[in-house]
């Protein structure tokens, strides 16, 4: 995946990048009337290209790696969140407290939703510290 980045600032030998979202209605702003504001991410990226502050840069990163990520960050909660309501429903019905069914299903599925973000928070962390989902300068555009 290739994005064009905004040299913001330098750190030692890191550049802070800005990095433009791309929004849903194709960044017509002039002709749309969403009222959306431009919204812009930074990423602390190595700087072994020698960048200056007002360049604009080709940053790379693997797109199998992006993918994953995102699977990660949306699907592990989704699908923690309906195996936690399963969960409660039966365990609700094993117990014998059909009446409260769904609300014990509701409260066990909240609990597994936030045991995914545990996970999550674990594994973002371990990524941060391998380096795995780095981005990397290419080259100067201007």
């Amino acid at each position: 995946m290739e994005k064009v980045g905004f040299v913001k600032s330098l750190e030692g030998d890191y550049a802070i990048i800005e990095i433009r979202r791309a929004s849903a209605c194709g960044e017509k702003c002039a002709s749309c009337k969403g009222g959306c504001a431009p919204t812009a991410v930074y990423a602390r990226v190595k700087n072994n290209v020698n960048a200056s502050v007002g360049q604009f840069v080709k940053l790379h990163t693997e797109s199998k790696k992006v993918i994953n990520a995102a699977f990660l960050a949306y699907m592990i909660p989704l699908f923690s969140l309906i195996i936690g309501v399963l969960v409660g429903l039966w365990f609700a019905m094993y117990l014998g407290y059909e009446e409260q069914q769904e609300l014990i299903g509701a409260g066990i599925g909240l609990v597994f939703l936030a045991i995914s973000y545990l996970f999550l928070r674990f594994k973002d962390k371990k990524l941060k510290e391998s380096g795995s989902m780095e981005i990397v300068i290419s080259h100067i555009i201007k």
